[in-house]
This record gives C-alpha cells, sequence and structure tokens, in this order.
C-alpha cells in the first residue's frame, strides 16, 4: 500500500499519453503507484499527472520507464 509517508513522486506530466505508456508499463511489471490527476485552476486547459511509486520500488521504475521519452 503506497501512504504519503512512503511514497515517492516518479514523475509530472501534462500529457496523457506518457502518463498512460508509464501507467502500463508500472502495471506490466507489476509495480504498485498512485497517479494523482490535477485539473488546474479556473478552468486550465492540461490537466497535470504525478504518478508515486513507493519508495522501495523507485530505482526499479525509474529504470523500467526509461525509454518511455526517446
Amino acid at each position: 500500500m503506497i501512504t504519503i509517508f512512503n511514497r515517492q513522486q516518479l514523475i509530472v506530466t501534462y500529457d496523457m499519453t506518457i502518463q498512460s505508456k508509464i501507467r502500463d508499463i508500472l502495471a506490466a511489471n507489476k509495480v504498485d503507484y498512485t497517479i494523482n490527476p490535477f485539473m488546474g485552476w479556473f478552468g486550465s486547459l492540461q490537466p497535470e499527472y504525478k504518478i508515486y511509486v513507493h519508495k522501495k520500488d523507485y530505482e526499479q521504475a525509474c529504470y523500467l520507464i526509461k525509454d518511455v521519452f526517446k
């Protein structure tokens, strides 16, 4: 279980495609994650996606998603 005390922020993105790819990769490799979408203030057009993983899984998650940005 990921809580505010044992989580580490993996990435912040405004791109729905990137956050979807990252979620798929993490799920396929059985890495627990949480996502906090933020819709912005006063009708901001771009939602912000913050993806968190457990601190113990952070290094593995970084390794797994490294190819998403190539």
